[in-house]
């Protein structure tokens, strides 16, 4: 009670005063170019010393009121308002247009904001921007762009005050309000300059792209260290080191690590993670969408090698369906079998939507993709149901993206059960490409369709047939590529730079920076290559042919800088080693090529009562089937490669 008396006493009100007084007065824009004639409107906001907005009249000021003036509602004339602030005269006491510069300002409360400068000139027709020197720049690098703006051909470009930038790609390159650009990530981007409603045409800026991406573990003082042996659960940090076009040195920035195995290995930024025994290489790439955009030319660093050491879990379960009607009434059965028991364990039958034709994982083991007489069907594994995903997919499932998100079906591979073309009508046939993410199904003209194989960072898929490759690309349109003969299987190189096609007896090169069929030939024994595949830790390709195997050791080098990487010299030079592998049982027809991720194990399943293995890509074995067992059809291979 006396605190309150003495307030009350020293003239204390419950009322708030209000700060009216009026600090800082600000407009928008802080900038204006008008063609002679034109109007454009101005904001402007009184506030009080607290930045609070307040209640005054504001009043308009022009530094030269025969080029601009402006209304009591801040409407400026570029030229002279009639007395009723309707019409705007744009041009001079002759008749001619008004051209020239001034000042805005606003004031209020006695407080004058910031100047607004004004040009005024004639119409703009036509804008032009002077393209960049031939060749690119390295990250960081910049350069002043310089635009030019015209009235019916005459150069009117100190006259027109503000020019407005803007890019087709910011990751590429960034200009700021002046023209002045700078270099950010590998790729081609358009930089346009507007005057009002008039824009110029695009000139194109490059931002060098790598030619040469080593990956290595980060702190290795010497030379590059390109190998690691993990247990489950150890780490290792990599670094990716680079030169550019101009022989400039980079680190890391653009460029994204992943791997092509991640059920051993997995990435996150620059650290990886051994999952589980096995193999993987990992790989830096520079494409798009990260890196390389409106180019279109991936480049891929060499494969680091990682071997995770064990054995894989014992809790793992295998599917089997049959590729035949089942009796009318009964349902159409996929047995679940846990192999970790001795005997194995035949678990409950999940019913299938349809007859299967074919099964594909993603690399995680968490979904399968089923062809089916019902269309593309998924298993959960976990939940052990399988459901229909595009009932308008009815094919052979060929390949399933890295990300496990798209799936790629075709109706001109065969059905197994009767061995021709599930689609035989050619004008008929069809490759779908199902992406589960977007649940949207996407259709394609294109014949003959009986094998596929994405690129390990998933920028390509290239599906093989009679005659061609199709390239499929998420960012790109589906492309062909004419490969005489007909192709019969596909598989990556572990480091990313070229696909190899199973095609007619040969072995063909397609690169995939350009998607062109290579000139020089991997070598091989005979012309008889049936099915194709590679180890994922190392640059090895596996081709199978009537009585062996053919184990090519591929070795890349990288271009050389400096130089300007087109689609035209895009690939880097490459030569090969063969080691034929004879199984010494005469002349088979293979059902299936299985490769263990480290190369260690190899198995050929032949259409002979028989299981073809090759140990350390040089030694070959033969297992003989259990009697009564004519051939293996189908099989898979554990991921540490010890079991089949």
């Amino acid at each position: 009670m006396l605190v309150a008396a003495f307030l009350a006493g020293c003239g204390s009100s419950s009322k708030t005063k209000v700060n009216n007084v009026v600090a800082h007065v600000t407009v928008s824009p802080t900038s204006l170019s008008l063609v002679a004639g034109q109007v454009s409107s101005l904001s402007a906001t009184a506030v009080n010393s607290s930045n609070g907005t307040v209640t005054a009249t504001i009043t308009f000021n022009s530094s030269n009121t025969s080029l601009a003036t402006i209304s009591p509602t801040g409407q400026v004339c570029g030229g002279v308002w009639d007395s009723l602030f309707i019409v705007c005269n744009g041009n001079d006491a002759s008749g001619n247009p008004v051209s020239g510069s001034a000042t805005i300002t606003a004031t209020a409360g006695g407080v004058t904001s910031g100047p607004v400068s004004l040009s005024v000139h004639p119409s703009v027709t036509s804008v032009s921007v002077d393209p960049p020197p031939a060749g690119c720049n390295s990250i960081g690098q910049t350069h002043q762009f310089v635009a030019h703006a015209f009235h019916n051909g005459t150069e009117i470009t100190s006259q027109i005050g503000t020019i407005t930038w803007a890019v087709s790609d910011g990751t590429v390159v960034g200009v700021d309000p002046n023209g002045l650009g700078t270099a950010r990530v590998p790729g081609l981007a358009g930089v346009i300059a507007s005057v009002g409603e008039t824009t110029s045409p695009a000139v194109f800026f490059k931002t060098c792209m790598p030619v040469q991406i080593t990956l290595h573990v980060a702190g290795d003082t010497t030379s590059p260290t390109e190998t690691a042996t993990l247990n489950v659960a150890d780490t290792k940090t990599l670094l990716v080191d680079g030169v550019d076009e101009n022989g400039t040195f980079f680190t890391s920035s653009p460029i994204t690590l992943f791997s092509n195995n991640a059920t051993s290995v997995t990435v996150s930024g620059d650290v990886i993670t051994a999952q589980s025994p096995g193999g993987a290489g990992i790989q830096a790439a520079c494409a798009p969408p990260t890196c390389g955009n409106g180019l279109n030319t991936p480049v891929y660093s060499n494969v680091f090698s990682v071997t995770v050491n064990g054995f894989s879990p014992t809790t793992t379960t295998v599917y089997a369906a049959s590729v035949f009607p089942v009796p009318t009434g009964t349902i159409m059965p996929l047995i679940p079998i846990d192999i970790s028991k001795t005997p194995p364990v035949v678990g409950a039958a999940i019913p299938l939507p349809g007859v299967p034709n074919s099964m594909v994982f993603d690399r995680t083991g968490v979904r399968a993709f089923l062809g089916t007489t019902a269309g593309l069907a998924a298993l959960d594994p976990v939940a052990n149901t399988v459901t229909v995903v595009a009932a308008n997919a009815l094919g052979k499932v060929l390949a399933v993206s890295p990300d496990g998100n798209k799936v790629i079906v075709s109706n001109a591979a065969n059905d197994p059960s009767t061995g021709t073309p599930i689609e035989p009508n050619v004008s008929n046939q069809r490759v779908f490409v199902f992406d589960r993410s977007a649940n949207t199904l996407t259709t394609f003209v294109a014949a003959g369709a009986v094998a596929a194989a994405y690129d390990d960072d998933g920028f390509h898929a290239y599906i093989v047939a009679n005659g061609n490759v199709y390239v499929f690309s998420p960012l790109q349109t589906f492309l062909t590529t004419t490969v005489s003969g007909a192709s019969i299987d596909a598989t990556p190189l572990a480091s990313g730079p070229f696909v190899y096609i199973a095609n007619s007896g040969a072995l063909k090169a397609i690169a995939t920076c350009n998607n062109t069929l290579q000139g020089t030939l991997p070598p091989i024994n005979s012309s008889t290559v049936q099915l194709v595949g590679s180890v994922k830790n190392a640059n090895q390709i596996v081709a199978v042919e009537a009585t062996g195997v053919d184990v090519e050791t591929v070795t890349v080098t990288p271009l050389t800088p400096p130089l300007v990487l087109t689609s035209a010299n895009c690939p880097p030079n490459v030569s090969y080693s063969n080691l034929f592998v004879n199984f010494g049982v005469g002349a088979f027809t293979a059902n299936q090529l299985l490769v263990a991720p480290d190369g260690i194990h190899m198995a050929v399943l032949p259409n002979i009562n028989k299981i073809l293995t090759v140990l350390n890509g040089n030694n070959a074995g033969v297992a003989q089937l259990p009697a009564g067992a004519t051939q293996a059809v189908s099989g898979s291979m554990t991921p540490d490669g010890n079991a089949i």
